[in-house]
């Protein structure tokens, strides 16, 4: 009998376990948050990688800041400043998960839709790559 209540103990372990475990190319092996948990919130640009493995380090002031909402919404504000005026524009757009949370899609607010694979999903790393090959990798603001 106390071998069934181990057993039964280790199976349900490894079911929680494995049902918040990550797949994405970059990891991480195990998260217990969710997918959706983990892209809420707001990120900054760090680097972009081209295919050819070239990296562009984008400075914090420099970074759009792209927030990602629980329900569904998101927004990018730039902030820049041109003849010692300070200017924010934001734009808004819609996301989701697709191809088994493998992927995200955004739909801007033209209606234009764009769709990365995602390789890495933490708390604090978000990294996509995009349908030529070139990655984004944003950090938690």
């Amino acid at each position: 009998m106390r071998t069934l209540k181990l057993t039964t103990l280790l199976l349900a372990v490894a079911l929680v376990f494995g049902s918040t475990s990550c797949k994405y190319e970059e990891g991480p092996a195990l998260s217990l948050r969710t997918k959706k948990a983990r892209v809420a919130g707001e990120w900054i640009i760090e680097k972009t990688v081209n295919k050819d493995g070239k990296e562009t380090t984008i400075a914090e002031s420099d970074s759009p800041v792209v927030t990602f909402e629980k329900d569904g919404t998101g927004k990018t504000s730039f902030t820049f400043t041109i003849g010692g005026t300070t200017t924010t524009s934001t734009s808004t757009f819609k996301w989701e998960f697709t191809d088994s949370k493998k992927k995200i899609k955004t739909t801007d607010e033209d209606g234009d839709t764009y769709t990365e694979e995602i390789l890495r999903l933490t708390n604090k790393e978000f990294w996509t790559k995009d349908t030529d090959g070139d990655q984004t990798h944003l950090k938690a603001k």
